[in-house]
C-alpha cells in the first residue's frame, strides 16, 4: 500500500467527490469521526475488515484503494460498458414501441374499415417477422444466440408466408417457399452454428450435404404442382453438389491452405467441363457447348467462354498448388533446421 499521507489525501478526495462530511462517512462505515480524520491526515490506515465497505461507500475498486490512485482505464471500460447497456436497452425498446403502435393502429383501422379482422393478420405476422430481425429476440437468451436468431427468423418468415397463403387462398407455393428459405438458411447459418463445436472441421461438408438434400426436397415440392423431368433434375443437382461436397471434404484435411485451394480449383474444372455433357445426356439436348473458334464468336460464344474460364481456373489452381508446395517445403526445411 502507498504511504499514509498519499492514502489519506486519496480517501479525502473521494469523500469530497461523494459530498460526504467526515461525520456522514463515519456513520456509513460504523466508525468514529476521529478515525476518518486520522485516515485523511495520514496518521493511520483503516482496519482490513473495512476495505470492502470503504470501496462500496466511496465507489472505488480494491485496486484503487490499495494504490490510492484512480484507475482511469478500468473506469473508462466500466463507463463504456454502462453506455453500451443503455444503447442496447434503447435499441430494444424503441423499435418494440414503434411495432406496438403500428400494430395497434392497423388493428383499429382494419376493424373501422372492414368491421372485421382480415388484412390485419398479414400486418401482425409481418411485424412479428420484423421484430425477430430487429431488435431480435436473442436478448432473451444467455447462450446459443445464433441458434435462437436462426430459429426465430426462419419460423417468422414461414409465418408470414403461411398468412399470405391463407389470405390469398393459394397454398401451392407455400411448401416451395418454406423449403427454399430453409435452403438459404442452411448455407448461411450451418457453418456459423458448427464453427464453435467439435464438428467445426466438417462444417462446410455438413452444410453442402444438407443443402443437397434440401435442394432435392425443393425439386420434389415444385414437381407436385408444376411437373417437369424430376429424375434428370435430381441427378444434375447431385452432380453439382457432389463436386462441392468433394471440395469440402478436401478442406477437412490438414493441408496447406493454398494446396487445398489449388486442388479444389482443379476439381471444379472437371465438374465445370462435364456439366454440359450431362445436361445433353439427361435432358436430350444436342447443343455443342465446347466448340472453340475465336474467329467465330457468333456461333462459338459458349465454347469460347468455356475455354477461357477453364483455362483461367486451371492457371489459378496450378499457381496456388505451386505456392502451397513452396510453403510446405520451406516449413519442412525450417523444422529440420530447428531440430
Amino acid at each position: 500500500m502507498t504511504d499514509k499521507k498519499t492514502f489519506g489525501e486519496f480517501i479525502k478526495a473521494k469523500r469530497i467527490e461523494k459530498n460526504y462530511s467526515q461525520r456522514e462517512l463515519a456513520d456509513l462505515l460504523f466508525v468514529t469521526e476521529g478515525a476518518i480524520s486520522k485516515w485523511e491526515r495520514g496518521v493511520s490506515y483503516p482496519d482490513i475488515t473495512l476495505i470492502s465497505d470503504i470501496c462500496r461507500t466511496l465507489d472505488i475498486s480494491e485496486h484503487e484503494f490499495v494504490t490510492a490512485t484512480t484507475d482511469t482505464r478500468t473506469r473508462g471500460i466500466e463507463r463504456d460498458a454502462r453506455k453500451f447497456q443503455k444503447i442496447s436497452r434503447l435499441w430494444f425498446w424503441i423499435p418494440t414501441i414503434f411495432y406496438a403502435v403500428a400494430l395497434l393502429t392497423c388493428f383499429i383501422c382494419n376493424l373501422a374499415v372492414n368491421h372485421k379482422l382480415s388484412w390485419f393478420y398479414i400486418v401482425l405476422s409481418s411485424l412479428v417477422c420484423a421484430y425477430t430481425f430487429l431488435p431480435t429476440i436473442t436478448s432473451f437468451f444467455e447462450k446459443n444466440k445464433v441458434l435462437a436468431f436462426f430459429a426465430s427468423t426462419y419460423l417468422s418468415i414461414c409465418g408470414v408466408l403461411l398468412t399470405c397463403a391463407i389470405y390469398t387462398g393459394g397454398m401451392s407455393w407455400l411448401g416451395i417457399a418454406c423449403v427454399g428459405t430453409l435452403l438459404g438458411y442452411d448455407l448461411l447459418f450451418v457453418p456459423i452454428l458448427l464453427s464453435r463445436t467439435k464438428l467445426s472441421r466438417y462444417k462446410f461438408l455438413i452444410s453442402f450435404t444438407s443443402a443437397m438434400a434440401l435442394t432435392i426436397l425443393l425439386l420434389m415440392s415444385i414437381h407436385i404442382w408444376y411437373p417437369f423431368m424430376l429424375g434428370a433434375s435430381i441427378l444434375l443437382t447431385c452432380y453439382g453438389y457432389l463436386l462441392a461436397i468433394l471440395c469440402a471434404f478436401i478442406c477437412t484435411f490438414r493441408l496447406d491452405g493454398f494446396l487445398k485451394a489449388g486442388i479444389c480449383a482443379l476439381f471444379s474444372i472437371v465438374g465445370y467441363y462435364f456439366t454440359g455433357h450431362l445436361i445433353n445426356l439427361l435432358f436430350g439436348i444436342r447443343e455443342n457447348y465446347y466448340e472453340v473458334d475465336f474467329y467465330n464468336w457468333a456461333q462459338c460464344t459458349t465454347g469460347n467462354v468455356h475455354f477461357i474460364c477453364l483455362t483461367s481456373i486451371a492457371v489459378i489452381g496450378l499457381f496456388f498448388i505451386e505456392i502451397g508446395v513452396i510453403r510446405v517445403t520451406k516449413k519442412e526445411y525450417g523444422d529440420k533446421d530447428n531440430g
